[in-house]
């Protein structure tokens, strides 16, 4: 494993990095982009070249990436498919001021400018800080969010910092969102595009897509998108035996040994229908459906057993299947513009995974499972977990936009969401005695429902106070309602004594938060000239509150919030060749939702407002067009997260965690770099492109007795390929110095395990296109 990057940019142990503060890192990277603007002065024969101008809907209506006053990235359809990006993992490595956990696909945790509580996969605990949208809708859930087959996507948007007033809900520390393309019109285009590769020391993989966008008429369109993506296994479960104390029995792995055991497929199909109804209104009628097929965990066990190695005692799979539809209606109606945007989403997933080790040291051998003067001899304690979710998450949002030449400029709206979702979390022992199980043969049981709702409104006005200064405020007043309700236990707790039961203990959550509060957002943005904008903004983020499953103390807990200060600059230097923007921020984030355990309370996980934390840094993009073949791109995101005061969940006077230590999740550095190359090759247009992304060492959880240091790593990609008459053909190869990168350690299973990357893997990708 390579401990270090060997790159300029791994300051960890360089002395002349060591001790340097926030605005030394700011002069740093502003020198960098000052020098090479310099370094890199165009030549009179480069003076016509310029970067393609980039349209972007972060402020909910169409503008240049260049006048939005916002911190942000966008990743467009050309940058998507150059990068080979197709799923979660792969964007999100682009971006620098994101981080993440995610230990199967479909399994994935967002953090933004180090606003990270660690994440939790406990659907009866506090939500995330980073919501996701797909299109319009909001698909952001607990420890479950999409992973969405990245496709024929227009582009992603990543608007960093709060964006609590027009986003609302989980917009705490800034969102991500996947913009699909829509059907056009215009003209008939199809394409497909096919690949295989194979994994150093692993398996191979496959993927197919395809599109087509059919005119129906002069104001009707149908684009269709479908795909199907094999991805190959590089984790080996081995032999292994586990003992258990009590008992004395042995368990064997052998039954689930197999040679690259982490498979996934990915099915999907997307529909949309655009219809102008007439010159002023349109309505676009939309479907996705997903199928996500694993087999395996994408963890290791390196320590005990071997780089790429695991032992599993039961099986592990995960069927994730889902279903978007969606209807946007727009018009003119003379003083402004109206959409309407609804949507609805149907998931169910299903996960079984391992959980033997628990009966190690818990309570399942000595009140379940061998408490032989009770139920009977002993009998194996190996526990199967498994988790069925069923997930139904409807929005819709009315908005009226003014027009955007007037010096008053105006977005006004109103939104409503209710998301339920019903979770079965189930923890088996195949041979226990009914006697001891609240059903079937589980000795414990969450069977609960959640239901989350929210009604806002929401606006912004922005006035241009000269032809160069425009002031800009934004409010969101939101009503938030959260109920929990049904069975969490087992025969003996929390309700005793339910033993020898015919019937399953009754309910017994059965609790409701409801709360209202409101954010605002104040931004002043100045045009130095038509190339240069610098912007202030002063803006909240929120997590709404909820409900615990206890009627004690703790019962609810309140909506947690960060405001930030940022000031931006975004500029198009040496005639459009260049484009720098740059951000620095400071964040405050109060009344922390934390889940904690404390036994004096409950025996369950719960929720409260506790601690403060702040989170400082900068981020830069850059892209720099050198020649008429040479493009550069370069990201970087400075971040330093810490608690302000000490956590202590029991109040005994032992921290559970401590102020001034780094949020998880949350590098220092973070960096992407990406070149391409053009020339001319066989009598078609060739390319070349390297991409290199770095991340800075991180911790893994908030406390104490879990907290470990993970790793920094890099990664770099190559591409070669081939462009000619509608068809191109590449050859790619990723993680091409096979980095072993400690993305996640965690104790998910009890089992201290290190969620791994994948190793080397060079491929073959060839599509064409038709008009």
């Amino acid at each position: 494993m390579n401990k270090e990057s060997p790159s300029l940019f791994n300051t960890k142990d360089s002395p002349k990095f060591k001790t340097t503060t926030l605005s030394q890192r700011v002069f740093q990277a502003s020198l960098i982009g000052a020098l090479g603007a310099n370094m890199l002065a165009a030549p009179a024969a480069l003076a016509q070249l310029q970067l393609e101008e980039v349209v972007v809907t972060a402020q909910k209506r169409s503008e240049s990436l260049q006048d939005v006053p916002i911190s942000m990235n966008a990743i467009n359809s050309d940058q998507l498919d150059a990068l080979n990006v197709t799923n979660f993992g792969d964007y999100v490595a682009q971006i620098p001021s994101v981080s993440f956990t995610q230990r199967r696909p479909g399994q994935a945790q967002l953090f933004m400018r180090g606003i990270s509580d660690g994440g939790n996969s406990n659907q009866s605990l506090q939500g995330p800080a980073v919501a996701i949208y797909l299109d319009e809708q909001p698909v952001t859930a607990i420890g479950l969010n999409l992973d969405v087959h990245v496709y024929d996507v227009a582009r992603i948007e990543v608007l960093m910092g709060p964006q609590g007033t027009l986003y609302g809900a989980a917009s705490q520390a800034g969102n991500l969102r996947i913009i699909t393309k829509k059907p056009d019109p215009s003209g008939f285009e199809a394409g497909f595009d096919v690949a295989a590769e194979s994994i150093s020391d692993g398996d191979t993989g496959y993927m197919v897509e395809g599109f087509v966008n059919i005119p129906l008429s002069d104001s009707a369109a149908l684009r269709v998108v479908g795909w199907r993506d094999e991805d190959g296994g590089y984790i080996d479960s081995v032999a292994d035996t586990i003992t258990y104390p009590l008992s004395g029995i042995t368990k064997s792995s052998a039954q689930y040994v197999e040679k690259d055991f982490n498979t996934s497929t990915k099915t999907g199909l997307r529909a949309a229908l655009k219809v102008d109804l007439d010159e002023s209104w349109t309505a676009t009628v939309s479907a996705i459906h997903q199928q996500t097929e694993t087999d395996g965990i994408w963890d290791h066990d390196p320590d005990a057993l071997g780089s790429l190695e695991v032992s599993r005692f039961f099986d592990d799979r995960q069927d994730d299947e889902w279903t978007q539809m969606g209807l946007v209606v727009e018009g003119d109606l003379g003083f402004a513009d109206l959409t309407y945007a609804g949507s609805y989403l149907d998931r169910d997933f299903e996960v079984y995974s391992d959980y033997s080790a628990y009966s190690i040291s818990g309570y399942v051998e000595p009140y379940y499972t061998c408490y032989s003067s009770y139920f009977g001899p002993c009998v194996d304690p190996s526990i199967q977990f498994i988790n069925e979710t069923d997930i139904k998450f409807e929005t819709h949002e009315l908005r009226l936009t003014s027009a955007q030449d007037q010096r008053f400029r105006w977005i006004l709206g109103a939104f409503y969401m209710k998301n339920e979702t019903k979770y079965d979390s189930q923890w088996s022992v195949p041979p226990i005695n009914p006697g001891a199980a609240v059903r079937d043969d589980l000795y414990f049981e969450t069977d609960q429902v959640r239901e989350d709702s929210e009604t806002a409104v929401f606006g912004e006005f922005s006035y241009d106070l000269n032809d160069q200064l425009t002031a800009t405020f934004g409010f969101r007043d939101f009503d938030s309602e959260t109920t929990l309700s049904g069975f969490v236990g087992t025969v003996w707790w929390p309700d005793c004594c339910y033993a020898f039961s015919d019937t399953r203990p009754p309910d017994n959550v059965n609790s409701k938060f409801e709360g209202s509060d409101n954010t605002f957002k104040f931004n002043v943005s100045y045009k130095v000239d038509d190339n240069t904008l610098l912007y202030a903004t002063a803006s909240e983020g929120y997590r709404p509150g909820g409900a615990n499953r206890t009627q004690q103390l703790g019962a609810t807990y309140e909506a947690d919030f960060v405001t930030a200060y940022e000031l931006g600059l975004k500029s198009t230097l040496m005639d459009g060749r260049m484009r720098f923007n740059a951000a620095v921020y400071s964040m405050d984030w109060d009344d922390m939702q934390l889940g904690f355990f404390n036994p004096a309370i409950s025996l369950l996980g719960l929720v409260d407002n506790v601690g403060t934390a702040e989170s400082q840094g900068f981020e830069l993009d850059t892209t720099f067009l050198a020649t008429e073949r040479l493009e550069l791109n370069f990201s970087y995101a400075y971040n330093k997260a810490e608690l302000t005061e000490d956590y202590d969940s029991r109040n005994d006077g032992t921290p559970d965690a401590l102020s001034g230590q780094d949020l998880p999740f949350t590098p220092d550095s973070k960096w992407a770099l990406t070149a391409r190359y053009t020339f001319d090759w066989m009598g078609g247009d060739g390319y070349a492109m390297a991409n290199t992304t770095f991340t800075d060492s991180m911790y893994n959880d908030i406390f104490l007795s879990n907290r470990e240091e993970m790793d920094s790593y890099t990664v770099t990609n190559l591409s070669l390929g081939l462009e000619q008459n509608g068809w191109t053909a590449e050859l790619f190869a990723s993680n091409v110095f096979n980095e072993e990168a400690e993305l996640y350690i965690n104790t998910a299973d009890i089992r201290r395990l290190v969620t791994v990357n994948r190793p080397r893997t060079i491929g073959l990708r060839f599509g064409m296109r038709f008009e």
